[in-house]
C-alpha cells in the first residue's frame, strides 16, 4: 500500500519526469487536478480509477479535507494510489498538508517532483528568473492563504519583493490590484517591471509585460487573465524569444486509437501546438470460437497468395493469431507506412505498400492480384470493403479474417478538456478513420467551431455525414500530409 504525490510538470505532457510516468502506469487509483494536462492519465493502466478533484478560485469541486480523507481511505484500501497535481506537489500544490494528513493516518507515502509552473513556465516565453546582471534570487510566494489565517501576501513577504530579487507570485491574478496598491504605498517603484506568464509550459502561454503602476490599472480595469504567474523585479520584463514552433498556439483534439493519438499529439506539441488525445475507441481481440475455427483461421492466413493489412494494429494481432511469422509464404500488402513499418516490427517486410487510405490500397490491388489467386484480409472486424472489392474484380478468391475488433472506450480528463476547449478554443479536430468520426459523434457531438480534418477521402465522407461539415482532408495520409494541412491553418 503507498500513496504517491507526484508533479505532472505545467504543460506539454512531455514535461513529465520518467519517475511520475512509472508510477501512473501502474496507478490502481489517480486522484488527479484540474492544470494537468488531460492526456497525461491515459498513462494509466486498465482498470485504473480515476478521481478528479480539481479546485478553481470560485468553486471547489472537493475541499482539501475530503481530498485528504479521500487520500486516507485509498490509501487504506490497498494497491498504488497516486495524488497527481500541476507543477510540483510541494510548490503551493498542498502536498506538504496531504503528506501529513497520510502520517497521521499511519500510511506511508512518497513524492516525485514535477516543473513548477514559476520555472517551466517563465521558460517557456524567454524569462530567466535569475540572472547575473538582473537577480541572483527567486521568491516564490502565494496571494491566497487559509482562510483561517487572514488572506492575501503578508507584510514581511512584500518587505521581501520591495528590496531585491525576483518575485514569483502564484495564484495572484484576481488580487493583483490590491497587492500591487499596496507595494506602491510601501515605496515600491511605479516602473518596477511586471511580467504576466499565462498558461506558463503550454504551447498556448502567452505573456504581458509592463511597469507595476501600469499591470495596476489593467488589474483595476479589465483583471489579469488566468491562470498565471506574476513576476515582479528582478528578471522581470527580460523578453528573451525561445523558438516556439509552426504550429505555436494551435489548439488541436487528435482522434486516432491509443498510443498513435499520443505519438501524433507530442509530435505536434514539439511544433508549439496544444493537443489533445482522443482515443475513443479501443482494440478488443477476437478470438477464434473453438479450437477448429483457431485452426482454420491459421491455416487461411498461411495459404493465402497475399496477405493484406489494413491497419497499424493489424500486425501484432497477426502475429497473435498465427504465432509463428516463418509460416506465412505468400506476398505481403500494407496500406500506409503506419502498418508497413508494424509489420517489419513483427519481422514481416512488406511486398506492397499503398499511399495510406483503402482508395489506394485498392487501386494497387487491382493491378497486382491476379486471377484465380487467394487474397486474405488480416483485419478489424468493421473495415472498408473498397480493397475487398478490388480483389476480387481482379479475379481473385477472397476472404476476411477478422483478428480485433474497436469498441467504444472512456476517455479519462475529458472533464478537463472540455473545460479547456471552453475557455481555449479548439482550433482543429483530427479524425483518424471513419469508425472515430462516428465514436466522436456519438461521445461528443459539438465540434468547438474547429476546423474538422480527415485522414483520407472515406473518412472525409463519414466526417461530413455525421457531424455536418465539410472537412479538409490530407493531401497525402501521413505526418507530412497533415503537417501541411496544420501549417496553412496556422496562417490562415
Amino acid at each position: 500500500m503507498s500513496v504517491i504525490l507526484a508533479g505532472a510538470g505545467c504543460g506539454s505532457p512531455r514535461l513529465l519526469t520518467i519517475a511520475a510516468r512509472d508510477c501512473i502506469s501502474r496507478a490502481d487509483h489517480i486522484v488527479y487536478d484540474r492544470l494537468i494536462h488531460p492526456d497525461i492519465l491515459q498513462l494509466a493502466p486498465s482498470g485504473c480509477v480515476f478521481h478528479a478533484v480539481g479546485k478553481r478560485e470560485s468553486r471547489h469541486t472537493m475541499p482539501q479535507r475530503e481530498i485528504n480523507e479521500l487520500l486516507i481511505k485509498l490509501g487504506r484500501g490497498g494497491g498504488t494510489v497516486v495524488r497527481l497535481k500541476g507543477g510540483d506537489p510541494f510548490v503551493f500544490g498542498r502536498g506538504g498538508e496531504e503528506a501529513m494528513a497520510l502520517e497521521s493516518a499511519g500510511l506511508d507515502w512518497s513524492a516525485v517532483p514535477g516543473v513548477s509552473s514559476a520555472l517551466g513556465g517563465a521558460s517557456s516565453v524567454g524569462l530567466p528568473v535569475t540572472h547575473r546582471d538582473s537577480s541572483s534570487s527567486v521568491s516564490l510566494l502565494a496571494a491566497h492563504r487559509r482562510h483561517d489565517r487572514g488572506d492575501g501576501v503578508s507584510e514581511p513577504e512584500l518587505r521581501r519583493i520591495m528590496e531585491s530579487g525576483t518575485g514569483a507570485l502564484y495564484m495572484g491574478a484576481s488580487s493583483f490590484s490590491k497587492l500591487s496598491a499596496r507595494l506602491l504605498e510601501m515605496g515600491k517603484s511605479p516602473d518596477t517591471a511586471v511580467t504576466v506568464v499565462v498558461w506558463g509550459g503550454w504551447g498556448r502561454a502567452r505573456r504581458l509585460d509592463g511597469t507595476l503602476l501600469e499591470m495596476n490599472g489593467i488589474s483595476k480595469s479589465s483583471g489579469l487573465p488566468a491562470p498565471a504567474v506574476i513576476y515582479l523585479g528582478g528578471t522581470a520584463g527580460i523578453n528573451l524569444l525561445p523558438h516556439r514552433g509552426p504550429l505555436a498556439g494551435l489548439q488541436i483534439a487528435v482522434c486516432r486509437p491509443y498510443p498513435e493519438c499520443w505519438d501524433t499529439g507530442r509530435a505536434l506539441e514539439e511544433l508549439g501546438a496544444d493537443c489533445y488525445g482522443l482515443p475513443l475507441l479501443s482494440l478488443v481481440p477476437i478470438e477464434p470460437d473453438g479450437s477448429e475455427k483457431t485452426a482454420q483461421a491459421m491455416q487461411t492466413i498461411r495459404d493465402a497468395d497475399w496477405l493484406v493489412l489494413t491497419s497499424p494494429r493489424g500486425p501484432a494481432e497477426l502475429k497473435r493469431v498465427v504465432r509463428d511469422m516463418r509460416l506465412i509464404s505468400g506476398k505481403v500488402a500494407a496500406i500506409g507506412e503506419g502498418t508497413a513499418a508494424a509489420l517489419r516490427r513483427i519481422g514481416i517486410e512488406p511486398d506492397l505498400v499503398a499511399a495510406g487510405n483503402s482508395r489506394d490500397l485498392a487501386s494497387l490491388l487491382r493491378e497486382a492480384v491476379k486471377p484465380g489467386e487467394s487474397v486474405v484480409f488480416a483485419r478489424n472486424e468493421r473495415a472498408s470493403d473498397a480493397s475487398e472489392e478490388a480483389a476480387r474484380a481482379a479475379g481473385a478468391s477472397v476472404k476476411s479474417v477478422h483478428t480485433y475488433r474497436m469498441m467504444p472506450r472512456d476517455v479519462p480528463g475529458l472533464d478537463i478538456m472540455r473545460e479547456q476547449w471552453e475557455s481555449c478554443g479548439l482550433d482543429a479536430i483530427i479524425f483518424g478513420s471513419s469508425a472515430m468520426a462516428e465514436a466522436y459523434s456519438g461521445t461528443i457531438g459539438r465540434d468547438f467551431g474547429a476546423r474538422l480534418i480527415a485522414w483520407g477521402a472515406p473518412c472525409a465522407e463519414t466526417v461530413e455525414r455525421v457531424l455536418g461539415r465539410k472537412p479538409l482532408v490530407l493531401p497525402a495520409p501521413d505526418m507530412d500530409g497533415l503537417l501541411s494541412v496544420l501549417r496553412r491553418l496556422r496562417d490562415a
